[in-house]
């Protein structure tokens, strides 16, 4: 993919290719398959919860989930930093989880998983995300989330890494991210000659070239994610008041800006 050497790459299990099949994996041939493809940190096999199972379903992806990431912390002998896989729909779980994963296994970072399908519940989800970093030092990566709604939020809420593909399934609804607004249908665009961003995918395209190279417009989102993670790393390395910041970056948007009252509310009972 042309990224520079140092970029750090995270090679997780894939667990939601087993949300409906069977597991044709163990610990030991991931970890194998993950050395291999020479990743700078290693994830966990793991069963993705759903809100369609049944409560007694769940628990036991749960359980089983945590009995493959103690197997791998067993088989894990080099330097590369392992991350366990933690499920669960409400905070209790997710910190007993965390405890019992600390107390018997050797992790180097948890990674918070099955939020994708709860994402539009901002309450929820926070209280999820909370509950596992007021669990741990340890690093906290949290699967699924991105976008240039949830990754300040995700900071905000002492979040370290992230994944997601917001910006290539954004693409394909030939949606156009807008660091510190958000996110433009390319169709509702048509009155201007270049986009407003001087990424190097923009600053010398055309709306029309960029309208019709969905790799452009790919890549271009990217830049833009990438641009609001050095906006957020900016207020707080100088000092500047984050909260502040949030409230202006959200302003204008009444989905955004409800879902970042929601995190503060329960950041501030929490300090």
């Amino acid at each position: 993919m042309d990224v520079p050497t140092k970029t750090i790459v995270f090679a997780d299990s894939g667990g939601y290719d087993f949300s409906t099949e069977e597991l044709d994996t163990t610990p030991e041939k991931t970890l194998e398959t993950q050395r291999l493809l020479e990743a700078d940190i290693f994830g966990t096999v793991d069963l993705p919860i759903s809100r369609d199972n049944r409560v007694a379903e769940n628990q036991h992806r749960i359980d089983q989930s945590v009995e493959l990431a103690l197997e791998a912390s067993d088989h894990h002998d080099s330097s590369e930093p392992l991350f366990a896989s933690v499920h669960g729909y409400d905070p209790e779980t997710v910190r007993n989880t965390i405890q019992y994963l600390e107390r018997h296994g050797d992790f180097d970072g948890y990674a918070l998983g099955s939020l994708v399908p709860v994402r539009t519940d901002y309450t929820k989800t926070t209280k999820l995300i909370l509950a596992a970093r007021t669990t741990t030092d340890k690093h906290l990566h949290v699967y699924g989330l991105g976008g240039l709604v949830y990754q300040p939020l995700l900071l905000y809420l002492g979040v370290d890494s992230f994944d997601s593909s917001a910006f290539i399934r954004s693409a394909g609804n030939r949606n156009y991210l807008i660091p510190g607004f958000g996110g433009e249908e390319l169709a509702q665009i048509d009155e201007l000659e270049y986009l407003p961003c001087s990424c190097p995918v923009c600053g010398s395209r055309t709306l029309d070239d960029i309208r019709e190279d969905r790799d452009a417009l790919t890549r271009h989102n990217l830049w833009a994610m990438a641009t609001e993670l050095r906006r957020f790393r900016y207020v707080d390395e100088s000092g500047k008041d984050i909260e502040d910041y949030l409230d202006l970056r959200f302003q204008g948007n009444e989905v955004t800006q409800r879902a970042y009252k929601t995190a503060k509310q329960q950041v501030r009972r929490l300090t």
